[in-house]
């Protein structure tokens, strides 16, 4: 048997891998395979556990209300915009879903899969690497798993969001894309209209992309300079009111420096030339749906001052309502110089060479250092491969912040050309997502940081063209052999640690908990921490409904409302004793006091984990109410007649 020539294997590989449609079928089981693997592992977490602090239930309450009655923001309270009430409320009232626990995680289960199979696609479509694709779908899924804390809540719609926002931007080619663009403007709106800092920290990063892309703005000079400007001032005009806190003041710092990071490699890159008319395409596609989005909650009931007072009024209260610390390692100030100063030399370096070729050592050292950062921003986000222990501080995810600016580097030989739309939009985005941790360093920390993962894949993927371009033909096979290598010991290790166990794990522990699961009207599937934690949720509700007329709760535990059939009585939001200004809670009294038989269900520790609450609805429940019950530190009460007249 003749031996095999090493070049000729390497030759036949190599056309392999460039055959479109060998491409596209390795692509489609691939990605096929891991998407089935994560339902199978979503499906068993959704449904094991359930949060008392209820945020799960008060979404819930809030987009049945609005289904069945209309009137969001005037008669149903939230801090989220139109765009979450209008794309739930209405899927499940053209297929007829009953709004409950099960079919509420159901749809996030749909979500979260889907939004890792997103991420995955986008990375695909930016990096044409189904490795790095694959690598990222199931990292992304991974860190979405927080979505099982909080069912429902808009956590979820915002993370599928932003994973098509990543999507449609990889569609943004060289050429002009106008539809892509309108689509793009479109998702922006969206995420503005479900949750409004979070929406506005994508406009920013959108604009920004833009002033950098298109002649129309970066040859006038001053909108580029003024977004820059804006986009590295905004974690300190954010928490400015916080900065007497050292966490508030630590957390705005660090990602400042990665937000200056990021300017100054944008500034080691030539501006991209784009047509121009994407822009009203861009700005068209934002316009129409917010506008839609708009008109059609107030057709459904809903005043002008009630929009007004839940998109942008109430959202500015959230930071004096309540507050959950990010407290971040003192040590990360140092990553923060080390990744200003890199970006600083990165800028000298590119401004040196002008457009003359990169000598084989600038190649060398930049390529390898983009994919030791993209390994560790990727999997740091995860827990792994972290300079500093993660047990050092909350928020160990955003270490490598300022060194997202690596997804800027140009490893190609000749001039600087600016990166696509995609590479340049997605380090800008990840940036002031991280700020979506404020105030509320809890569920959001995880969602904050998702970004990282994408990010680092496109670091990798820079490195590996850089040494590509690096390596003489010659030598292709070795680097090929490195490459297989490579992708088997990281993908066996991923596979391992982020699919076969959680896969073990999910299914053994939600069939282990079986005696566990609620037996309530819509929560069949459930299963909680013990029997007697079901028994007693189980207790609460069969008590509200038969010996209640209505039911008021200090604070929002909203799931007994749909565990009792009950609605209601009036505005309610979980922790509402800091959330509801004195204006609400009166609206609340003039409700509940003419209802004959009100019961109150108090839970004083929960209570207080929300915060020291006060004003007259507060001060109003104190009076006039006798326990018929406790379960736990559940207690409920009744009032026998309406409440007393006040004359």
């Amino acid at each position: 048997m003749s031996r095999l020539n090493p070049d000729v294997l390497a030759a036949r590989a190599a056309a392999l891998a460039g055959d479109r449609r060998v491409r596209l079928v390795v692509a489609l089981i691939a990605f096929g395979v891991v998407t089935a693997i994560t339902a199978l592992i979503a499906h068993p977490r959704m449904f094991n556990g359930f949060q008392s602090y209820d945020d799960e239930g008060y979404m819930l309450t809030a987009l049945k209300s609005f289904v069945n009655h209309g009137h969001l923001y005037d008669q149903v309270f939230t801090q989220y915009g139109p765009f979450y009430y209008e794309l739930w409320g209405g899927l499940f009232s053209i297929f007829g879903i009953p709004v409950t626990h099960d079919a509420g995680r159901n749809v996030v289960t749909v979500v979260w899969v889907l939004a890792g199979l997103g991420f995955g696609l986008g990375i695909l479509k930016i990096t044409r690497s189904i490795v790095l694709g694959l690598g990222t779908q199931i990292l992304t899924f991974s860190a979405l798993e927080v979505l099982t804390n909080e069912p429902m809540h808009p956590v979820s719609l915002i993370g599928l969001l932003l994973a098509v926002i990543v999507l449609i931007a990889a569609f943004a080619r060289e050429r002009e894309s106008p539809y892509a663009m309108a689509l793009l403007g479109a998702a922006v709106a969206a995420l503005v209209l479900t949750k409004i800092n979070v929406g506005a920290f994508a406009a920013i990063s959108v604009a920004l992309a833009c002033a950098v892309s298109y002649q129309a703005l970066w040859g006038r000079r001053w909108p580029r300079i003024v977004l820059e400007l804006l986009f590295m001032a905004v974690p300190i005009l954010l928490m400015l009111s916080k900065f007497d806190e050292g966490w508030a003041r630590h957390y705005a710092l660090h990602v400042f420096a990665a937000a200056l990071a990021v300017v100054i490699a944008l500034r080691a890159n030539q501006p991209a030339r784009r047509a121009g008319g994407e822009l009203r395409w861009l700005v068209g596609g934002f316009v129409v749906l917010a506008v839609v989005s708009c008109i059609a909650i107030l057709g459904a009931g809903t005043s002008v001052h009630g929009l007004i007072e839940g998109v942008i009024r109430q959202p500015l209260r959230q930071s004096d309502a309540f507050t959950i610390p990010l407290n971040l390692s003192r040590r990360l100030y140092a990553m923060d110089v080390i990744g200003v100063g890199a970006a600083l030399a990165y800028w000298y370096a590119a401004r040196r060479r002008g457009s003359a070729e990169p000598t084989p050592a600038w190649l060398a050292a930049w390529s390898l250092f983009s994919i030791v950062v993209g390994f560790t921003l990727a999997f740091s986000v995860t827990g792994q491969l972290l300079p500093f222990n993660s047990n050092l501080a909350s928020g160990y995810q955003f270490t490598l912040l300022p060194f997202v600016w690596v997804a800027l580097l140009v490893t190609t030989p000749g001039e600087r050309p600016g990166p696509t739309f995609a590479r340049l939009l997605l380090p800008l985005l990840a940036v002031l997502q991280t700020l979506h941790a404020y105030p509320v360093a809890g569920s959001q920390t995880l969602l904050a940081v998702v970004l990282l993962i994408p990010v680092g894949a496109l670091c990798v993927a820079n490195g590996m063209l850089g040494l590509r371009r690096l390596i003489a033909d010659t030598d292709v096979l070795a680097l090929t052999g490195l490459a297989v290598l490579l992708v088997v010991v990281f993908g066996w290790f991923t596979a391992n640690v982020y699919l076969r166990e959680p896969l073990k794990a999910a299914r053994g522990g939600y069939h282990s908990s079986a005696p566990n699961a609620l037996n309530l009207p819509g929560s069949h599937d459930i299963h909680v921490g013990s029997v007697e934690e079901a028994e007693m949720y189980e207790d609460v509700a069969n008590a509200m409904r038969t010996e209640c007329a209505a039911t008021q709760m200090e604070p929002g535990m909203d799931s007994f409302y749909l565990w009792s059939g009950q609605e209601p009585p009036s505005l309610t939001a979980t922790g509402w004793e800091t959330l509801f200004d004195d204006e609400a809670q009166e609206k609340v009294i003039e409700d509940i006091a003419p209802i004959e038989g009100l019961c109150l269900l108090r839970n004083n520790e929960r209570a207080a984990g929300w915060g020291l609450g006060e004003g007259p609805l507060v001060k109003y429940l104190e009076h006039g109410f006798t326990l018929i019950g406790k379960w736990g530190e559940y207690e409920l009460l009744r009032r026998e007649g309406p409440a007393e007249s006040k004359s």
